[in-house]
């Protein structure tokens, strides 16, 4: 999952959470497959943002490792370590470092079985 700046937004991807307007009106489901007239159409609703699944974007610079990306979040919330409530945000950010990181190896493979000829593929043939 990444959020991504809506003038990055491509025809083709998929939205990894619903669009709300201001008022919390939904505006487009999870799962959306994004066209170029529905991108223009957020965009004119003032649509800054959207949540994408996988990583379709590269945001620029070194991706980190989410064994560096914990340690640099740890790090910030050092001077708050047994606030109870900043202890809570700072295990459900180091959840969501480690489920994002799982699920980017499944992606390369899910596309390698996507490109195999018909006969090659699993044994369901999926």
């Amino acid at each position: 999952m990444q959020r991504v700046p809506i003038n990055l937004v491509m025809p083709g991807m998929v939205l990894a959470k619903p669009v709300v307007n201001d008022a919390g009106m939904p505006l487009c489901a999870e799962g959306t497959e994004l066209t170029a007239a529905l991108i223009d159409r957020l965009k004119r609703m003032n649509v800054s943002q959207l949540t994408l699944k996988g990583h379709p974007v590269e945001m620029g610079g070194p991706a980190k490792s989410p064994e560096e990306q914990i340690r640099e979040m740890t790090a910030r919330f050092a001077r708050l370590q047994g606030d109870p409530i900043m202890d809570t945000i700072r295990e459900a950010i180091e959840k969501a470092i480690i489920a994002e990181s799982m699920e980017q190896p499944d992606e390369p493979a899910e596309q390698e079985e996507a490109d195999k000829p018909d006969g090659a593929r699993g044994e369901s043939g999926e």
